[in-house]
Protein backbone atom coordinates (compact mmCIF):
# COMPACT_ATOMS: atom_id res chain seq x y z
CA UNK A 1 0.00 0.00 0.00
CA UNK A 2 1.36 3.63 -1.25
CA UNK A 3 0.23 6.60 1.15
CA UNK A 4 0.95 10.08 0.70
CA UNK A 5 0.28 13.19 3.23
CA UNK A 6 0.92 16.69 2.58
CA UNK A 7 1.65 19.01 5.72
CA UNK A 8 2.49 22.25 6.19
CA UNK A 9 3.65 25.11 3.24
CA UNK A 10 5.26 28.01 2.77
CA UNK A 11 4.60 31.16 1.00
CA UNK A 12 6.90 33.43 -1.30
CA UNK A 13 5.75 36.92 -2.40
CA UNK A 14 7.47 38.24 -5.18
CA UNK A 15 10.51 35.69 -4.08
CA UNK A 16 10.98 36.44 -1.27
CA UNK A 17 10.03 34.25 1.93
CA UNK A 18 6.91 34.85 4.58
CA UNK A 19 7.57 31.91 6.55
CA UNK A 20 6.02 32.10 9.98
CA UNK A 21 3.88 34.96 8.99
CA UNK A 22 0.96 32.94 7.03
CA UNK A 23 -1.60 30.32 8.35
CA UNK A 24 -3.37 29.32 5.73
CA UNK A 25 -3.48 29.27 2.05
CA UNK A 26 -6.22 28.57 -0.38
CA UNK A 27 -4.95 28.01 -4.00
CA UNK A 28 -7.03 28.61 -7.11
CA UNK A 29 -9.25 25.75 -8.50
CA UNK A 30 -9.07 25.75 -12.50
CA UNK A 31 -12.55 25.36 -13.50
CA UNK A 32 -13.67 25.12 -17.14
CA UNK A 33 -16.33 26.73 -18.81
CA UNK A 34 -18.61 24.94 -20.47
CA UNK A 35 -20.97 25.55 -23.22
CA UNK A 36 -24.30 23.76 -24.00
CA UNK A 37 -25.46 22.53 -27.11
CA UNK A 38 -28.19 20.86 -28.62
CA UNK A 39 -29.52 20.50 -32.39
CA UNK A 40 -32.19 18.58 -34.40
CA UNK A 41 -31.64 15.02 -34.36
CA UNK A 42 -30.03 15.01 -30.63
CA UNK A 43 -31.81 13.03 -28.57
CA UNK A 44 -30.28 15.19 -25.32
CA UNK A 45 -28.14 18.06 -24.85
CA UNK A 46 -24.09 18.12 -24.61
CA UNK A 47 -21.75 20.35 -22.85
CA UNK A 48 -18.43 21.88 -24.57
CA UNK A 49 -15.34 23.03 -23.41
CA UNK A 50 -15.77 27.06 -23.85
CA UNK A 51 -12.36 28.84 -21.80
CA UNK A 52 -11.86 28.71 -17.91
CA UNK A 53 -13.78 30.45 -15.02
CA UNK A 54 -11.86 33.08 -13.13
CA UNK A 55 -9.46 31.97 -11.18
CA UNK A 56 -9.01 33.71 -7.05
CA UNK A 57 -6.46 32.65 -4.09
CA UNK A 58 -6.72 33.55 -0.22
CA UNK A 59 -4.30 34.13 1.94
CA UNK A 60 -5.08 34.20 5.89
CA UNK A 61 -2.21 36.03 7.27
CA UNK A 62 -0.71 36.05 11.25
CA UNK A 63 -0.25 39.36 10.40
CA UNK A 64 2.25 39.91 7.83
CA UNK A 65 5.44 42.43 7.51
CA UNK A 66 5.26 46.16 6.37
CA UNK A 67 6.80 45.38 2.97
CA UNK A 68 3.95 42.69 2.37
CA UNK A 69 0.95 44.65 3.28
CA UNK A 70 2.93 47.39 1.26
CA UNK A 71 2.73 44.90 -1.88
CA UNK A 72 -1.05 43.97 -1.06
CA UNK A 73 -2.07 48.19 -0.82
CA UNK A 74 -1.13 47.75 -4.60
CA UNK A 75 -4.14 47.06 -6.66
CA UNK A 76 -1.99 48.06 -9.84
CA UNK A 77 1.15 45.83 -10.37
CA UNK A 78 0.50 42.14 -10.29
CA UNK A 79 1.86 39.87 -7.21
CA UNK A 80 4.12 36.91 -7.73
CA UNK A 81 3.41 33.91 -4.93
CA UNK A 82 4.79 30.64 -5.06
CA UNK A 83 3.58 27.99 -2.18
CA UNK A 84 6.00 25.37 -1.42
CA UNK A 85 5.24 22.32 0.23
CA UNK A 86 6.04 18.30 0.42
CA UNK A 87 4.68 15.27 -0.11
CA UNK A 88 5.95 12.44 2.34
CA UNK A 89 5.17 8.77 0.47
CA UNK A 90 4.69 6.00 2.76
CA UNK A 91 5.59 2.15 1.98
CA UNK A 92 4.49 -0.43 4.03
CA UNK A 93 5.08 -0.54 7.45
CA UNK A 94 8.24 1.07 6.58
CA UNK A 95 7.69 4.34 7.10
CA UNK A 96 8.32 7.72 4.78
CA UNK A 97 10.44 6.17 1.65
CA UNK A 98 10.79 9.37 -0.21
CA UNK A 99 9.66 13.53 0.41
CA UNK A 100 9.32 15.34 -2.58
CA UNK A 101 8.59 18.88 -3.57
CA UNK A 102 5.29 20.43 -4.45
CA UNK A 103 5.43 23.72 -6.17
CA UNK A 104 2.64 26.56 -7.38
CA UNK A 105 3.44 29.36 -8.66
CA UNK A 106 0.43 31.93 -9.12
CA UNK A 107 0.52 35.42 -10.46
CA UNK A 108 -2.37 38.44 -9.95
CA UNK A 109 -3.55 41.28 -8.51
CA UNK A 110 -4.12 41.70 -5.04
CA UNK A 111 -8.03 42.34 -4.43
CA UNK A 112 -8.13 43.81 -0.88
CA UNK A 113 -6.09 45.38 2.01
CA UNK A 114 -6.75 44.04 4.79
CA UNK A 115 -7.11 45.89 8.04
CA UNK A 116 -7.66 43.45 10.81
CA UNK A 117 -9.59 42.37 13.99
CA UNK A 118 -7.92 43.51 16.74
CA UNK A 119 -9.21 41.34 20.19
CA UNK A 120 -7.71 40.97 23.84
CA UNK A 121 -5.53 38.23 23.70
CA UNK A 122 -5.86 36.56 20.61
CA UNK A 123 -3.75 36.67 17.73
CA UNK A 124 -5.47 38.60 15.10
CA UNK A 125 -5.51 37.39 11.78
CA UNK A 126 -5.74 39.13 8.56
CA UNK A 127 -6.63 37.69 4.76
CA UNK A 128 -5.70 38.61 1.60
CA UNK A 129 -8.04 38.00 -1.26
CA UNK A 130 -5.98 37.34 -4.92
CA UNK A 131 -7.43 37.72 -8.96
CA UNK A 132 -5.21 34.61 -10.53
CA UNK A 133 -4.23 34.92 -14.10
CA UNK A 134 -1.42 32.68 -14.26
CA UNK A 135 -1.39 28.77 -11.99
CA UNK A 136 1.44 26.38 -12.66
CA UNK A 137 1.62 23.29 -10.35
CA UNK A 138 4.86 21.37 -10.22
CA UNK A 139 5.14 18.19 -8.18
CA UNK A 140 9.02 16.34 -7.89
CA UNK A 141 9.79 19.00 -10.56
CA UNK A 142 7.53 17.04 -13.19
CA UNK A 143 4.53 20.21 -14.34
CA UNK A 144 1.45 19.00 -14.23
CA UNK A 145 -1.02 21.74 -15.04
CA UNK A 146 -0.18 25.42 -16.05
CA UNK A 147 -2.39 28.12 -17.12
CA UNK A 148 -1.57 31.36 -18.66
CA UNK A 149 -5.19 32.91 -19.21
CA UNK A 150 -4.09 35.96 -20.56
CA UNK A 151 -1.57 34.88 -23.23
CA UNK A 152 -4.24 31.24 -23.82
CA UNK A 153 -1.41 29.05 -22.75
CA UNK A 154 -2.96 25.68 -21.26
CA UNK A 155 -0.36 22.85 -20.30
CA UNK A 156 -0.97 19.49 -18.63
CA UNK A 157 1.96 17.36 -18.15
CA UNK A 158 3.51 19.75 -20.37
CA UNK A 159 1.28 19.30 -23.96
CA UNK A 160 0.53 22.55 -25.13
CA UNK A 161 -3.32 22.29 -25.52
CA UNK A 162 -3.59 25.39 -26.96
CA UNK A 163 -1.03 25.87 -29.62
CA UNK A 164 -2.97 25.01 -32.53
CA UNK A 165 -6.19 27.50 -31.53
CA UNK A 166 -3.17 30.36 -30.72
CA UNK A 167 -2.16 29.15 -34.06
CA UNK A 168 -5.55 29.51 -35.48
CA UNK A 169 -6.06 33.05 -34.42
CA UNK A 170 -2.39 34.18 -35.58
CA UNK A 171 -1.02 35.43 -31.59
Amino acid sequence: MKITKVYDANIYVNDGSVHGQASEVTCPDIAAVMTDYKSLGMVGSAEFFNGFDKMEATIKWTYPASDVLKTLANFLKPVDLMVRSSKAEYDGGEGIKEEVPIVIYLRGYSKKHPGGTFKPKEDTEVESTFSILYFKQEIDGEAIVELDVLNNIYKVGGEDLMAERRQNLGI
